[in-house]
């Protein structure tokens, strides 16, 4: 007997499954587990009423010691039914596992239980927990929930979420342990492949969270926008306090800085998630030191998510390919980071970015690229704007010119510092009309469109930096972190 395999790719990686399996997928006779940070299988096939060899055979898993994180794991239909009839929590930043037991009137150790959590410092901001269909949620706190200006948004019932740039239906139903017949039949999708950058849609089962933050008696409010941060992005955390206090902390091996208001009570940090990052629950600290020196530390797990940006093939001209030279690279990029690592207390720009240029975008950011059919040992730092040479270049918002110069590599260049360590820069162009130093204004004309230095063709690049981190500049005009 002939048996026919399906290559099914998830993302960056593939899984190779038998023709009967995929029917079964496609029927919706199985949903979809993506492995988190701490997972094993033991504590997957605990959450689903399975053993362990019925998890790794339906998987055809030969050593069940051997999964990793964002493998995504087939679940029969029936293993998720038993837990669906189930009421689900969506942890807020500030909670912990005591304080969202109380509200449904459990133990730490029962709600632990429930979700098969074996270190309750493991929770983290997003995550989705089961509450037993039995068990009945007492009063609602008289605590006003947080304003998340970001995706998700909370209402109703059910929860909206935003679809992100390069997202796809199956990828959101998985994060949500849902079946895309799930989504599809709740938001009337008749193409499931049909889903652009900028949709909403409703997320069935999820309960908007009665809110229980725990946090310190000097933390009166934090807030985290967006709750679930994506490898080369921008997250923004929020906090006011009581008392004047002095804020620190470090994220992802490197230290935050935050912005202070209104004497050093309302505290702003941006951070920016380095790209490469793998996805995962990653540790955040904050210190808090007040007028007393007394120091109070909060800690949160926040999850990241895979950015899947994809790869592109680049090939230069025999003219530029010396600016290849890895030297002229350390060098121009060791000048760059002596620009950008400042940070300014002043905040210039206001709710979303501008778009730097009239113009479509050619090439996103993220790609990892090969030159001239090289390794792919480069990625793309920012997204690229078609144009011909003279069509304007804008300042995408407000802020002081910190560069203005011209560089082997990224050619006639300007950098913008708009405060609270965000810069943006304008590589390739033809003409500069503004000089370091100078203020300016949303909208304004800072050059031309050209192609000068390590280009193809004349376009514009458009790059942005949180504390020093490149991230995706696209996300700036589409959120505000203000």
């Amino acid at each position: 007997m002939i048996r026919r395999l399906v290559i099914v790719i998830f993302g960056a990686g593939m899984l190779w499954l038998p023709a009967s399996v995929i029917a079964q997928e496609n029927d919706s006779r199985v949903s979809v587990h993506v492995v988190q940070r701490g997972e094993n299988m033991f504590r997957i096939a605990l959450q689903y009423g399975l053993t362990v060899d019925e998890l790794a055979s339906y998987n055809g898993i030969a050593d069940p010691t051997n999964i990793q994180v964002g493998q995504n794991l087939l679940i029969p239909l029936e293993a998720v039914t038993s837990t669906s009839e189930s009421e689900t929590h969506l942890v807020q930043a500030g909670e912990t596992l005591r304080s969202i037991a109380e509200i449904y009137g459990l133990t730490v150790e029962q709600l632990a239980t429930q979700n098969n959590i074996v270190d309750v410092n493991t929770l983290y901001v997003g995550q989705v927990l089961v509450i037993s269909a039995n068990t009945v949620p007492l009063a609602t706190p008289t605590i006003s929930p947080p304003v998340i200006p970001a995706q998700p948004i909370l209402t109703g019932t059910n929860m909206v979420y935003t679809v992100q740039a390069g997202e796809t239906l199956f990828r959101i139903a998985t994060r949500f342990g849902l079946s895309v017949n799930d989504l599809t039949r709740v938001n009337n999708i008749a193409d499931p492949t049909l889903i652009y950058a900028g949709q909403q849609i409703i997320v069935p089962g999820i309960e908007p969270p009665q809110l229980a933050p725990d946090l310190p008696t000097i933390i009166s409010s934090l807030e985290m926008s967006p709750l679930f941060l994506v490898e080369g992005q921008t997250g923004h955390f929020h906090l006011s306090t009581t008392a004047p206090v002095n804020l620190s902390g470090s994220f992802l091996n490197r230290s935050i800085t935050g912005a202070a208001e209104q004497d050093n009570t309302q505290h702003d940090i941006l951070v920016g998630v380095p790209i490469f990052t793998e996805a995962g629950v990653y540790p955040l600290s904050l210190i808090l030191v007040d007028g007393g020196g007394q120091q109070t530390v909060l800690n949160l797990n926040i999850q990241v998510l895979s950015g899947n940006y994809g790869s592109e093939y680049i090939t230069l001209l025999s003219d530029r390919a010396d600016l290849l030279d890895p030297n002229v690279e350390a060098a121009e990029q060791n000048l760059l980071q002596s620009v950008i690592s400042n940070f300014t207390s002043t905040r210039y720009f206001d709710g979303p970015m501008g778009l730097p240029a009239a113009a479509s975008v050619t090439s996103p950011f993220g790609r990892k690229r090969s030159y001239n059919g090289g390794p792919f040992d480069h990625f793309h730092s920012g997204a690229d704007f078609a144009g011909a040479p003279g069509t304007p270049v804008l300042a995408a918002a407000s802020g002081v010119v910190v560069l203005a110069d011209t560089l082997n590599v990224r050619g006639r260049s300007t950098i913008i510092d708009h405060g609270w360590g965000v810069f943006t820069g304008y590589w390739h162009q033809t003409e500069q009309y503004v000089q370091v130093g100078e203020i300016v204004t949303v909208g304004q004309i800072i050059g031309t469109i050209g192609a000068t230095g390590r280009v193809t063709g004349p376009h514009l690049h458009w790059e942005l930096w949180v504390n020093g981190v490149p991230v995706d500049p696209m996300q700036w005009v589409q959120m505000s972190f203000s």
